[in-house]
C-alpha cells in the first residue's frame, strides 16, 4: 500500500501526494496536461519530501560556508 510507512502508520510523504491528487481532482482545467501545470507546485513539494534534494543542497551550502569561516578564523589567529 502506498499510504503505509515502513513501521506501519502513514508514509512520510503521503499527505503531500494526497494534496497533489486533490489539486488534480478539483482543477477546472479541461485537459490533464493543463491540470498538471496548475498543480505543479504540489508535485514539487511531494518530490522534495521524497528525495530532499533542496534540503541537501542547503545543507551543503551551509557546511561549505562554515568551513570557509573556520578556515578564515584559523588563518587570522595564526597571524597573531
Amino acid at each position: 500500500m502506498a499510504s503505509m510507512g515502513l513501521q506501519g502508520g502513514t508514509a512520510r510523504c503521503y499527505d503531500w501526494w494526497m494534496d497533489y491528487l486533490k489539486c488534480l481532482d478539483e482543477s477546472k482545467a479541461p485537459m490533464m496536461n493543463m491540470r498538471k501545470d496548475e498543480c505543479k507546485i504540489f508535485l514539487e513539494d511531494y518530490n522534495e519530501c521524497l528525495h530532499r534534494q533542496k534540503q541537501r543542497t542547503r545543507d551543503h551550502v551551509v557546511e561549505r560556508q562554515r568551513r570557509r569561516e573556520e578556515g578564515a578564523s584559523v588563518g587570522a589567529s595564526a597571524e597573531y
